[in-house]
């Protein structure tokens, strides 16, 4: 008897299944096909000889595949005849239990009752061939995934007479593509993501992407990375750096400002992913990106007003324990010349009287700082040079994402002159002059 030549090599290997498994498991098949296609050979002087290693070579190759290879064998009604341990294992059935039972044994009920499943017996019985994915149900009610062919052997006039299936159970990696999938699926509903080849031309991109970029996909696909970046970028060594890192395998992640349809800028925080296929070798780059254009002008104004603010203002900061972290130019001036060196790390005591820095009202100030209170007054301070300064400040703890503070910024105006003019007068002494401006500039404006 021999197996019909028409067998179909369907790819129905949406998930990922493993090309190895796949390719090992087409050629047992073929090799099972050509041993039993295999025609004796005419007797000659050696001929039982020949015959006979022929059929030992045949036999060693069948045991081998049977002991590899899920194996079941049916009549041509798709009545089980027999099937080996490794089949009966992935299955959950003895023989005894299978054993002149019908396929459908294996199948969804309402799969059984289906015009499918009809055409794919008697397609099988016209000697067609049905390899693929399939899904079939164990003794326990379970899914189990089989990577399998089934393959019509018919005698010496053509006539199918018994099909034989050769699989690999595939259901841990079924549901580990599953994972993934669930995985990606969950990401591109909240991220934009966009692959490449490795070349930088666009294979696809989803919405989250394509809608603040401007583009559908058809005006992006095919087209090259380059299109969303500045030109004159595109032209650097560093852009040319850019994908030979890629190229190299190594992933890069960091915030990317981008050109949009129409040249409206994008900013986008991204990481740039190379895919790796089964012999290590980078096949394509995933990027997944989330668009930041919106918080990065929020930052750009707020750090827009704090630089006005820093101009016009003297600012210091502290960390919670009181120690100094930065102080602007305005405030080391105000306190009578410090380089911020001199400063940087000390406590913030060293800019007030030593007997007020040992009491409670000393402690307490910084207490309530920690607890989040703010202050605003004026403020005596001692200077470098031991003198009093005078500051209308603003004490302000600035809070983490959990609400606590975490330092204390300090925006102050020097009033020195101002205060000093004032107590003079109240003394009765006129000749003290205050030539500094007091309004909502400071005395810096």
């Amino acid at each position: 008897m021999a197996l019909g030549n028409n067998l179909k090599k369907e790819k129905l290997l949406p998930n990922g299944t493993n090309e190895v498994q796949k390719e090992t498991l087409t050629e047992n098949t073929s090799t099972m096909e050509t041993q039993l296609q295999a025609e004796p050979v005419k007797s000659k002087s050696n001929g039982n000889h020949q015959t006979s290693d022929q059929m030992l070579d045949m036999k060693g190759q069948l045991d081998a595949i049977n002991q590899a290879f899920a194996f079941i064998e049916f009549d041509t009604q798709g009545e089980i005849v027999k099937a080996n341990d490794i089949f009966l294992d992935a299955m959950g059935y003895s023989l005894k239990e299978i054993e002149g039972k019908h396929h459908s044994l294996f199948v969804d009920a309402a799969y059984a009752r289906s015009n499918e499943y009809k055409k794919f017996w008697n397609d099988l019985r016209a000697g067609e061939s049905q390899s693929g994915e399939f899904a079939r149900i164990n003794k326990s009610g379970e899914v189990v995934w089989l990577l399998a062919s089934y393959t019509p052997v018919v005698d010496d006039k053509g006539r199918v007479v018994k099909v034989i299936k050769l699989a690999t159970n595939i259901t841990a990696s079924k549901v580990l593509n599953a994972d993934f999938s669930g995985q990606i699926d969950a990401i591109g509903k909240s991220q934009a993501v966009i692959s490449f080849n490795m070349d930088g031309t666009i294979i696809s991109a989803n919405q989250n992407f394509l809608n603040p970029m401007g583009y559908s996909l058809q005006e992006v696909q095919g087209k090259h990375h380059r299109i969303f970046v500045d030109p004159e970028y595109a032209r650097t060594a560093a852009y040319v750096e850019f994908w030979a890192k890629l190229n190299r395998g190594e992933f890069v992640a960091e915030e990317f400002k981008r050109i949009g349809k129409g040249g409206k800028e994008v900013w986008i925080q991204a990481s740039y992913n190379p895919i790796f296929d089964l012999a290590g070798k980078p096949f394509k780059v995933v990027k997944f990106a989330t668009d930041v254009t919106e918080q990065k002008l929020m930052n750009a104004d707020y750090e827009g007003q704090l630089m006005a603010i820093g101009k016009s203002n003297a600012v210091i900061e502290f960390n919670m324990d009181g120690s100094i972290i930065t102080a602007n130019d305005n405030f080391l001036s105000a306190l009578g010349g410090y380089s911020l060196n001199e400063v940087k790390g000390k406590h913030h005591r060293m800019f007030v009287d030593s007997t007020y820095a040992r009491s409670a009202d000393y402690a307490d100030f910084w207490k309530k700082l920690n607890n989040g209170e703010f202050f605003v007054g004026t403020f005596t301070r001692i200077d470098k040079r031991g003198r009093e300064v005078y500051i209308q400040a603003s004490y302000n703890p600035i809070m983490d994402l959990n609400g606590r503070p975490f330092k204390v910024v300090k925006y102050a105006l020097d009033m020195t002159e101002v205060i000093r003019a004032i107590k003079g007068m109240a003394a009765g002494d006129l000749s003290n002059r205050c030539d500094e401006s007091v309004d909502n500039g400071g005395p810096y404006s």
